[in-house]
């Protein structure tokens, strides 16, 4: 059976990893399930609603990228870092606040592995609804 963590168990295993290899990215977990969802199961149509404009985020992101737009990047950031908490996924609220650090001082040099990730947490949020409903 394929593993399934909540936010907390990645959390754990995130630091582990990233203590091991350096590489918080190699951690992502094929299923996410959102701290929301464990702690009130009536909460998923709104969960659900979030997860689906996730993949939307990152073709904003590459846009916003494309044209150097820092504070643009930085507010995009901050509203995944606060969206991801808000819904019970803690890895993309701490994937924001590593965002949007980095380009309030206009640095991108991990972009493409950030979306990456974004991507990579997206597709571990839909398969952790997939039971869910």
């Amino acid at each position: 059976m394929p593993p399934v963590e909540s936010n907390r168990t990645y959390e754990r295993n995130r630091v582990v990893s990233k203590n091991r290899t350096g590489d918080a990215s190699m951690s992502i977990p094929e299923k996410l399930v959102s701290d929301l969802i464990a702690e009130d199961p009536d909460m998923i149509d709104i969960v659900e609603e979030f997860v689906a404009t996730l993949s939307n985020r990152v073709g904003e992101f590459q846009e916003a990228h494309e044209k150097l737009d820092w504070e643009l990047l930085a507010t995009l950031a901050h509203r995944l870092k606060g969206a991801g908490g808000s819904y019970g996924y803690g890895p993309l609220s701490e994937l924001g606040a590593e965002m949007e650090t980095a380009f309030r001082q206009q640095q991108a040099e991990q972009f493409q592995q950030w979306m990456q990730q974004l991507e990579r947490l997206a597709q571990a949020a839909r398969k952790g609804l997939e039971g869910a409903t």
